[in-house]
């Protein structure tokens, strides 16, 4: 699969509340489509169904969350769209736990965030229903389909304005890093913080996201950012849990290795001094 554009629909303010799911499968020139009813186990709040228009009566038969499940988490492999995708991953994220299943590996897309790229001084707003008017696309609002259908059509412009041949290029082309979700990290997509060197050789630093404090003995800030850049890294500047690797120079403020320990308990860092740092750009 090229990538899966997602919508989620959920009976009350709850995550785990989903009662409807759009999907949109991507695979070179063929789309496929799926939509889902899902019976939330909860209760149905006012205001969500006078957005959605679903029931507790139209889901009273449909399967629950796990059952659907079953049937889709293969598609969940690589990439997965969605508009305001902070909404729907959380949604997919609260349910594998509300239910104990076992988390994709995917990594994460966020077409509101295309959007204010490709279109910041042109549209009033980045909602769908202003963007799939905008790019004349039939759009149904708040059916998760239609809604995960217009997602895909988002994309299709951005790889064909970007001249990119793929989601990954135009992302790349966009200053745009992936978000990405596992059992062990959670992270949404974000502006890259520097340029990437994509042809830079294999390497212990290559497509990492790399955090550093502290000041240098033996080199200035400066290059460390540009030994960064060539190696191949992303540089972040803040400790959260999209980082892979922390580099620790002297004098590193107490509130950054404060987080730093707090993030540890949550994801996987690779922590370096300076002296491991000198030994693994030789």
């Amino acid at each position: 699969m090229d990538y899966i554009a997602i919508d989620f629909e959920t009976a009350n303010s709850n995550n785990t509340s989903a009662c409807s799911l759009g999907i949109v499968i991507v695979q070179g020139n063929k789309i496929e489509e799926k939509y889902y009813l899902i019976n939330p186990e909860t209760h149905f709040d006012p205001y969500n169904i006078s957005i959605h228009h679903i029931t507790e009566e139209d889901v009273k038969d449909s399967p629950t969350f796990p059952k659907v499940w079953e049937e889709i988490k293969d598609y969940f492999t690589g990439i997965v769209v969605a508009h305001n995708a902070g909404f729907d991953l959380s949604v997919l994220k609260a349910l594998i736990e509300k239910y104990n299943l076992e988390a994709p590996r995917v990594k994460i897309c966020c077409t509101v965030k295309i959007s204010q790229k490709l279109w910041k001084d042109i549209l009033p707003n980045c909602k769908l229903n202003t963007i799939s008017e905008y790019l004349e696309v039939e759009h149904n609002h708040h059916n998760a389909l239609s809604d995960a259908y217009v997602c895909v059509k988002i994309v299709e412009r951005a790889i064909r304005m970007t001249n990119s041949a793929t989601l990954e290029e135009a992302m790349e082309s966009l200053g745009l890093l992936f978000g990405y979700y596992s059992n062990e990290r959670f992270y949404l997509q974000r502006n890259r913080y520097k340029e990437v060197n994509k042809d830079a050789p294999d390497n212990f630093f290559k497509e990492k996201i790399v955090a550093y404090g502290g000041k240098p003995k033996t080199v200035t800030k400066k290059q460390v950012a540009e030994i960064l850049q060539i190696k191949g890294a992303n540089v972040s500047r803040s400790i959260d849990r999209s980082i892979d690797t922390f580099i620790m120079f002297d004098a590193c403020p107490k509130e950054k290795q404060m987080q730093l320990e707090e993030m540890k308990k949550r994801c996987q860092i690779d922590i370096l001094s300076e002296d491991d740092f000198l030994r693994v750009i030789k």
